[in-house]
């Protein structure tokens, strides 16, 4: 990816590409998401286009550049700013509230160090729906979203972790991760009526996700939003039996699924390019492997 570079002038990557009618499901997991971006560039690279792509957390911020067409742009940042404690860090979060650098990630970035194609989001024929936890009801809101500034905040939503991050008041509500009330949005889609979903997921079978560590901070921390302290409570239930049912749905060949082959070690804060590399490549190499079975499964082959 070192030889990517944002250029407005390039055709995005959908040009010419027809829009096929399956909803795109990225679940999202921090830094774990250079493996969705290593799958969604193969997708670009190969003309594959969702007529919806459902994002939460880091899954929401890939969809956004794959929505655009901007093929690399995932990775490009993540691999050139990894190293930068205001981009994603615990001294961001010490020095800022958020160890997601706001400004930087969502100002800075796309606005003057490497800009963003606003206009290939805004021309693009997919539609993405972000996924954030509402703190009041302690339960998911879907956005879809259009790309205006007043929208923005709903973007920064869906990546906001809790405990390391400032909630996000949009249209009255309080907002964070969405990662907290539905990781991977397999249901959302279901009852949006789509017939079939291809899901990227960011852990490797056999998966299981253990009790918070740290629910006794954050019952404090949230004791204004019992709900939401509630869903982070159950957390690991609800993860874990989304993911026996994805199997179980995968394994009936209802549904589509692109994961890790082998457990994903590097950190939600991962500041080693390297090995987000690895992972990017790891993610581009699941997707090859998936292409054929995919076009099967979409019936394009």
């Amino acid at each position: 990816m070192n030889d990517y570079k944002s250029d407005p002038h390039c055709k995005p990557a959908y040009t010419d590409c027809g829009i096929e009618p399956f909803d795109l499901i990225l679940e999202g997991g921090a830094m774990r998401g250079l493996f969705t971006a290593g799958v969604l560039d193969v997708f670009m690279e190969r003309h594959l286009c969702a007529q919806h792509v459902i994002g939460t957390s880091a899954g929401g911020l890939t969809g956004l550049n794959y929505v655009a067409g901007d093929h690399g742009r995932s990775c490009y940042l993540n691999t050139k700013y990894c190293t930068d404690w205001h981009y994603l860090s615990m001294k961001s979060f010490v020095h800022t509230g958020n160890a997601l650098g706001i400004d930087l990630m969502f100002d800075k970035i796309p606005n003057e160090l490497d800009p963003m194609d606003y206009n290939a989001f805004f021309n693009s024929p997919m539609i993405l729906t972000t996924v954030a936890s509402n703190l009041d009801i302690g339960e998911a809101d879907y956005h879809t979203y259009q790309g205006v500034a007043e929208e923005l905040p709903y973007l920064v939503a869906t990546a906001s972790v809790p405990l390391v991050s400032k909630i996000v008041t949009v249209d009255d509500m309080h907002l964070l991760d969405g990662g907290v009330c539905d990781s991977v949005p397999l249901m959302f889609s279901l009852m949006c009526g789509a017939h079939k979903q291809v899901i990227i997921l960011t852990q490797h079978d056999g998966y299981v996700k253990r009790p918070n560590k740290l629910m006794a901070l954050a019952s404090t921390k949230y004791s204004d939003y019992p709900y939401f302290v509630e869903r982070m409570a159950h957390r690991h239930f609800e993860y874990n039996r989304i993911y026996r049912r994805i199997k179980r749905m995968q394994a009936a060949g209802d549904i589509f699924v692109i994961r890790p082959a082998r457990p994903v070690t590097i950190s939600s804060m991962e500041s080693d390019p390297h090995k987000l590399m690895d992972l990017y490549n790891e993610g581009r190499k699941q997707a090859e492997a998936s292409w054929r079975p995919l076009l099967t499964y979409l019936g394009l082959a």
